[in-house]
């Protein structure tokens, strides 16, 4: 039978070579290797799907910030406080029991907004590309495409917010957004936000209501004053109902100038 020095010589070599492993993991070369990254920033939410009920989240750091999304108990919503460095841990326990744990890196422009955690083959995705993936190139290339509609926007507090494109491409949904700031302010956009709602709103709210996550996002940032920033989101493909619309909230990250665009069932549907 080992004793007990030999118990405490076993766990702390364990503890070494998980220090050591989580090291590598956590070095800017690792990041391109470990499939199981989870990129945040600052200025988008990642949120991650489960197959149950959360009953516990744990952040490895204050630099980041997780939330069970409202109404839906299976959804945690994940965002950066602030840009850092290596890599820290997310983790989540379902009520089912599964336990699951993620590194989490910064960088500017996650390839994934959404991870479904419910299938092994989407969560040993999380940090390269899928069906549902396109690279930071090839939405670079989407970003640059000439403007195509112009019914499409909102305007208020010198700022324009500007449909320019919707489109299907292997059945993912692109929509090209612009924001122009003429004000004398720069604009920072926090938390865009995207819903299907109904189209007329009674005494009581909307009758309709549903949440929808892009899957990635290019171009979001900081839009200084008299410049444009040009954005694309990507969506699993949608379909919209008589009486239903596609309506995108813009946030200002610590300001209040909000802005809300509607698109109408011919907007996406005809896509």
């Amino acid at each position: 039978m080992p004793s007990k020095n030999e118990h405490f010589f076993d766990m702390k070599t364990v503890q070494l070579i998980t220090a050591i492993l989580a090291g590598w993991l956590c070095s800017g070369i690792a990041f391109a290797q470990a499939p199981d990254t989870l990129f945040i920033s600052t200025t988008q939410v990642v949120h991650l799907r489960f197959a149950s009920e959360l009953k516990y989240v744990n952040l490895g750091s204050r630099a980041i910030v997780a939330k069970i999304v409202d109404g839906s108990k299976d959804f945690v919503a994940v965002k950066a406080r602030e840009p850092f460095e290596g890599c820290t841990s997310l983790s989540c326990l379902e009520s089912n029991g599964a336990m699951h744990t993620f590194l989490v890196a910064y960088r500017e422009y996650p390839s994934r907004l959404e991870v479904d955690t419910r299938t092994a083959a989407v969560a040993s995705a999380l940090g390269g590309e899928s069906a549902l993936s396109f690279s930071s190139q090839n939405l670079e290339k989407y970003a640059d495409m000439k403007q195509e509609l112009y019914h499409i926007g909102a305007k208020e507090y010198g700022l324009e917010l500007r449909c320019e494109n919707i489109f299907v491409k292997d059945d993912v949904l692109f929509l090209l957004v612009s924001l122009r700031n003429d004000s004398a302010v720069s604009y920072t956009v926090s938390s865009p936000r995207f819903a299907v709602e109904s189209k007329r709103r009674t005494q009581r709210g909307l009758e309709y209501e549903k949440a929808v996550f892009p899957k990635q996002s290019y171009g979001l940032g900081t839009v200084a004053p008299s410049s444009e920033s040009r954005m694309v989101f990507t969506f699993d493909k949608l379909a919209l109902l008589r009486g239903q619309v596609l309506r995108v909230y813009f946030y200002e990250d610590g300001g209040a100038r909000n802005l809300v665009m509607t698109l109408s069932q011919g907007d996406v549907n005809g896509s």
